[in-house]
């Protein structure tokens, strides 16, 4: 009994047939793998605003800074290339820790500094040294809050980033504290910033204008923007996404993800303040839908 065996016009339909199938799974597969690691990201992001929730109960309801002073640049100065007492830069991969900031705050009630990067965070981390001397990558910040002229257009978050300081004309702050938080539900703190600069033995980088976060001309994932940093357009900075969602924390504690068009009415300006718009990063529940 003799056997049919196919011909070359059967094999290439079903090679067409399978090539078929691949390109309309493979997409469907790295959505998957996306989903996946978007859930590792608001797990997280859930873990930091805990330790940063905790650490309100130790200071009076307040909540962390984005920047604090350097220790290092007092007690050992002629290590500090430039910025001191703020920050302090040297070029030794084993040296002290550069800047203080969030992380640093927040770590002793956290206790794992792998949860501060995101799994999609595929931007290279670097000190001017090589990777070795990033510590750890930092894909999350917070939002800035600096009184005074820029409050409700630009800096209208909740962590302060200028020194407290009486001297007439200086530029100081205090972060806000829990029971100033209009509808804590509805006050988004902490997003997804992911850029060459942010790391553990650097500090947790953020915008100072808050609008960034949702201006549709900041590039999202994979797409970034570039700076000079340790050599010519060699930073990057990039607003992190999970097929098309940002992984925002809350300042009640949880964690969700949702476009950056719907964060905040764009554009922000005066006329928005002025009309009461919404914004879900400012800390004033007048600006609650």
């Amino acid at each position: 009994m003799s056997r049919r065996a196919f011909t070359l016009i059967e094999l290439l339909v079903v090679i067409a047939i399978i090539a078929i199938l691949a390109a309309i799974l493979f997409p469907v597969f790295a959505q998957a793998r996306e989903k996946a690691r978007q859930s590792n990201c608001i797990s997280n992001v859930k873990q930091i605003l805990l330790g940063a929730l905790m650490y309100t109960q130790d200071y009076d309801e307040k909540f962390h800074r984005l920047l604090v002073w350097n220790p290092a640049c007092f007690t050992n100065p002629g290590a500090c290339t430039s910025g001191c007492p703020a920050r302090c830069w040297n070029n030794d991969p084993n040296g002290p820790d550069q800047t203080i900031g969030p992380e640093d705050m927040l770590n002793p009630y956290i206790k794992n500094t792998g949860i501060w990067g995101c799994p999609s965070d595929g931007i290279p981390r670097d000190d001017c040294t090589g990777p070795n001397g990033t510590w750890y990558k930092i894909s999350y910040s917070f939002t800035h809050f600096q009184p005074g002229t820029w409050e409700n257009t630009a800096t209208f978050g909740v962590c302060a980033y200028y020194p407290i300081s009486t001297a007439p004309g200086a530029a100081s702050a205090e972060s806000k504290t829990q029971s100033e938080i209009g509808r804590p539900g509805e006050t988004a703190i902490m997003y997804e910033l992911w850029t060459t600069v942010s790391y553990g033995r650097n500090f947790t980088h953020w915008r100072w204008d808050n609008r960034n976060i949702a201006d549709p001309a900041w590039p999202e994932a994979p797409n970034y923007l570039t700076v000079n940093w340790c050599g010519q357009g060699d930073g990057r900075f990039s607003m992190g996404n999970h097929n098309k969602l940002m992984t925002l924390g809350w300042a009640d504690g949880h964690a969700k993800a949702m476009r950056r068009s719907q964060i905040m009415y764009w554009p922000w300006n005066d006329q928005a303040v002025a009309e009461r718009r919404f914004n879900y990063l400012h800390w004033n529940e007048a600006f609650k839908p």
